[in-house]
């Protein structure tokens, strides 16, 4: 920002030179016009002067050929012809234009020589630089142009961008309905878990292979899924992957944990930054924090089950370690254990949590029937999550969100650049869109819809049923697209400046590059 200020005062003391020199040059524009007036005249003078002199010559030569005036009479009258003739010119004074250098090797000598030149001249510098360095039409023209590209607009849609949103929001929850499902009866969801374990499978190799490499004294290299993960495992280990509440010093705490719950519960095993934060200060500090029923909790794992210190003798080297450790031992459980994928045939583990989802924790309010008992919303989302509710079920229910906001996306580009006329430029779909903005959100309105109506009937009114086949991606992408419509209607009169910054940023680093160009 002092940067800015400085160029700003340094381009005012310029625009001031040059308003000067302006000054300066339409005098001296003036004088000349007044030189060449009088060049006009004195040349009608002259030639005026030679007429009459060629007259009085003649005149004189006829008159000593009659004898009337002798010699010292004709030099008089010829000296008096000379006498009558008086040039006079006066032009415009020009006052002297200084020459005053105010360049230097740095940029601190040359502002420091623009605050000299500031202080002599007695410039004052007060109001807002752009009014003295733009011009009124200048100013317009750039309030135009932010009113056009920045303003907050509501969309202005007609009922084909309607029907388009529509349509595509109910084809892509009919492809929730039937392809995406529950856990464990879908059939995206099939090939997702299998996506999944052959990119754990694979990152279980890449790591060996480094390991192999660095000098690691192992042998066999991860032949199968079971094998991969067990490698992971051993590889990542973290002193939070306490899997049964007896594996840490309570003292006194209460924490309903199991196998099928306790990627849920600890915090480090959450895929999202509240996961890194938490593994990192867990790997610090030697605890292991949980959140349960409510309660936020942090205990130290019981001596021996969880022997773990972190690599690195600086804090920057720690702090990498911790967050490998954190990658590796989310890659080492988000497809389940080693002991049940390769012992329990056809089981699919405890896998990892869906990105925040772990905050239901907190909610220890509500009452929600489950095989006849009452849960909280904490109880009630952990019940949820042990039907398969994990983060490999979120990647299959992001696949028609997904396909949702590209058909959508497609259509209205499709729809400004031949329908409307638009050029190819004003047709993509980045940036200020009103219009697509509130398509996206019909579309996803519609596709939560169809799903919500598709998980009441299959459900049959049972709440666990109705909730592990209620698709959260498409849910949370409408209420989203649904905030920010909200939003643009309440600051429809208002300017995105976050929008506009990010441009004025973009231009800055342009204009600097390209002032660096010629140096290089």
């Amino acid at each position: 920002m002092r940067k800015l200020k400085e160029i700003e005062r340094s381009l005012q003391v310029q625009r001031l030179q040059l308003h000067e020199m302006e000054m300066q040059s339409d005098s001296m524009k003036k004088v000349v016009g007044e030189l060449h007036q009088e060049s006009n005249r004195q040349d009608s003078l002259i030639q005026n002067a030679e007429t009459e002199m060629a007259e009085l010559r003649e005149l004189l030569n006829e008159l000593e050929r009659t004898d009337i005036l002798d010699t010292v009479q004709i030099d008089t009258l010829d000296q008096e012809f000379f006498n009558q003739k008086e040039l006079e010119f006066s032009a415009t004074k020009l006052h002297t234009l200084s020459s005053e250098a105010i360049g230097g090797r740095t940029w601190d000598e040359y502002f420091e020589r623009v605050n000299s030149y500031i202080k002599d001249h007695q410039l004052s510098l007060s109001d807002d630089p752009m009014k003295n360095l733009l011009t009124q039409q200048h100013q317009l023209d750039i309030l135009n142009r932010i009113k056009d590209d920045y303003k907050f607009k509501t969309g202005k849609c007609d009922k084909y961008d309607y029907m388009i949103a529509s349509y595509c929001g109910i084809v892509t929850g009919l492809i929730d309905a039937y392809l995406v499902g529950a856990p464990g009866s879908s059939v995206l969801g099939k090939w997702t878990d299998g996506q999944v374990d052959n990119v754990v499978t694979k990152f279980a190799k890449t790591v060996f292979r480094f390991d192999k490499a660095n000098g690691a004294n192992i042998r066999t290299e991860p032949s199968g899924l079971a094998s991969a993960i067990g490698y992971l495992e051993r590889r990542f280990k973290v002193n939070y992957d306490a899997r049964y509440a007896s594996d840490l010093d309570l003292s006194g705490e209460t924490l309903n944990m199991n196998p099928s719950n306790h990627h849920l519960k600890s915090l480090g095993h959450s895929p999202d930054i509240i996961g890194l934060f938490f593994s990192i200060l867990d790997q610090f500090t030697g605890e292991a924090s949980f959140i349960s029923d409510g309660k936020f909790i942090r205990v130290e794992p019981v001596e021996g089950t969880n022997k773990f210190q972190l690599q690195g003798n600086t804090l920057i080297s720690k702090l990498f370690a911790g967050f490998a450790n954190w990658l590796g031992h989310l890659m080492s459980d988000v497809a389940g254990s080693s002991g049940t994928r390769g012992h329990d045939e056809g089981r699919r583990g405890a896998g990892i949590p869906i990105p925040f989802y772990n905050l239901f924790q907190l909610c220890d309010l509500g009452s929600i029937k489950v095989n006849g008992d009452n849960k909280t919303i904490a109880e009630f989302s952990t019940k949820v999550f042990e039907a398969g509710y994990d983060a490999r079920f979120g990647a299959t229910m992001a696949i028609p969100v997904v396909i949702n906001e590209l058909l959508i996306k497609l259509m209205w580009s499709i729809k400004s650049l031949f329908y409307h006329k638009n050029s190819f430029k004003n047709s993509l779909p980045i940036g200020n869109k009103p219009e697509l903005r509130r398509m996206l959100v019909v579309g996803h309105g519609a596709l939560c819809l169809v799903d919500a109506g598709d998980a009441a009937i299959r459900s049959g009114g049972v709440a666990l049923l109705f909730a592990s086949r209620l698709n959260m991606v498409a849910w949370t992408r409408f209420g989203i697209a649904a905030f920010k419509e909200e939003r643009a209607i309440y600051l429809s009169k208002g300017i995105d400046f976050e929008s506009l910054n990010k441009d004025l940023e973009l231009e800055w680093e342009r204009v600097l590059n390209e002032a660096k160009e010629p140096n290089e």
